[in-house]
């Protein structure tokens, strides 16, 4: 049966681009938030479909495609949260020692 919908577009990324995320994978200090979004990543780099990538990695079409365009951006910058709105901090780092 022929496929539908969209052609799979392969995410164009660059050898030390991919060795870098490779590489952060293997780190234990990297959140898995973030180990999740260079998977996608190389997932889209290997011509995979969006559909197949959120299978395999247990997530939904919406997040592989929103950090896709993301990393499409920003490239490895995009792979981190952006800064949030909330309560000013109360302590300050030195009350803290």
């Amino acid at each position: 049966m022929a496929r539908t919908g969209r052609p799979v577009t392969k995410l164009q990324i660059t050898d030390a681009e991919r060795a870098e995320l490779k590489g952060r994978l293997r780190v234990r200090k990297v959140p898995e938030d973030e180990k999740l979004r260079m998977r996608i990543v190389l997932g889209c780099a290997e011509g995979q479909s969006g559909r197949v990538i959120a299978e395999r990695l247990q997530t939904t079409i919406q997040t592989a495609s929103k950090w896709r365009r993301s990393y499409e951006a920003y490239r490895l910058a995009g792979l981190t949260d952006a800064p949030r709105a909330g309560r000013p901090r109360s302590v300050d780092d030195e009350q803290v020692q």
